[in-house]
């Protein structure tokens, strides 16, 4: 066989081949490929939503598509028996085991929820606090829907602020249940509480306390409403945690203990006189507390202005001074510090 006769062989053969590979290729094309994972929209999924190339079976559904906003997972088995049901030939190239089904949702959340119902129950001029029912959950909605959340209707007892809300999507292109949330709304107002028991005694500060919003027949008159006119001060009594603090719970520290050493200071022109004393009592800036004066051992009255610290009153009676001789004189010149 001489050279020509191969060559022509061969282009023969080779066509022969192309040609005969031509209708398999064509039909590998239109085969079902089954996606790893998908997203749907609607409440059932389709053979059209799992399958590329499902063709006139695309719009069978398969099975019920998970909640919104969650997501699912479904055996690649399941599927295969599916679509056999419906003449749709497959066989697993791919060997894929599970199909990720994943159907997107906007959530509605119990602030929003709260947010709502409480701008309605106070005519959006004076707040409210909302609390709901035990079990109230945020739910999800078509995220396609752009509408805003409405009350549709509301039935709110002035007496206990008992309600019961109807609350509505209105969109044009999407149907979105109507869904029930009940409870109790209140007007309210802002509020300080410790975060923990403050003990007798302690100085607050600002970890100590923090903002919370209370029913307002709950807060007293008294009650303060921002925390820097609790810190810096100090319990007058136990303070409760979550409990409003009033302004009689607390007072400035006691700068001066009972039965401590203190010192008295006595200013006069010119002359600053300082001795050691015992508080007989307790006491903040600005009280007046009584001293015992560890000299002379007489007991005044001073006033607190400092730590330990507690200086004569003005209007402090001085008994008048016994005829001092030179020497004593020299003697109180040289150390001026004292108070007899």
């Amino acid at each position: 066989m001489n050279k020509n006769i191969r060559q022509r062989l061969v282009f023969v053969l080779t066509a022969c081949l192309v040609f005969a590979a031509a209708p398999v290729s064509a039909q590998a094309q239109n085969d079902p490929v089954l996606r790893e994972q998908i997203k749907v929209f609607s409440d059932l999924v389709t053979l059209g939503d799992l399958f590329e190339n499902a063709g006139e079976v695309s719009g069978a559904p398969v099975f019920r598509a998970p909640e919104l906003g969650t997501n699912g997972v479904v055996a690649a088995k399941r599927i295969a028996a599916s679509a056999h049901q419906h003449g749709l030939t497959w066989s697993n190239p791919g060997g894929i085991n599970k199909v990720k089904v994943q159907r997107p949702g906007r959530q509605i959340s119990l602030d929003e929820v709260r947010e709502l119902i409480g701008k309605h129950a106070g005519g959006n001029e004076e707040a409210w606090s909302v609390d709901l029912s035990r079990g109230a959950k945020p739910y999800y909605i078509d995220p396609r829907v752009k509408a805003s959340l409405t009350i549709k209707h509301i039935d709110l007892q002035s007496r206990n602020g008992r309600f019961r809300a109807v609350l509505s999507i209105d969109d044009a292109e999407q149907t979105v249940p109507d869904k029930i949330f009940t409870g109790r709304a209140y007007a309210s107002i802002d509020a300080v509480v410790p975060a923990r028991t403050i003990e007798r005694g302690a100085t607050i500060v600002e970890d100590d306390l923090k903002m919370v919003r209370m029913p307002r027949s709950r807060i007293a008159n008294a009650a303060i409403q921002d925390m820097e006119t609790a810190i810096g001060m100090a319990a007058r009594q136990r303070l409760i945690m979550g409990r409003p603090v009033r302004r009689s719970d607390i007072e400035h520290p006691k700068l001066v203990v009972r039965n401590a050493m203190v010192t008295i200071v006595y200013k006069v022109p010119g002359m600053v006189l300082k001795s050691k004393g015992k508080a007989l009592a307790e006491g903040t800036k600005g009280q007046m507390v009584p001293v015992m004066n560890l000299r002379s051992k007489r007991t005044i009255e001073g006033l607190v202005t400092g730590h330990g610290q507690i200086s004569l009153a003005i209007q402090q009676p001085v008994q008048p001074a016994r005829t001092a001789s030179k020497a004593a004189r020299n003697k109180v010149g040289r150390n001026s510090n004292v108070i007899r």
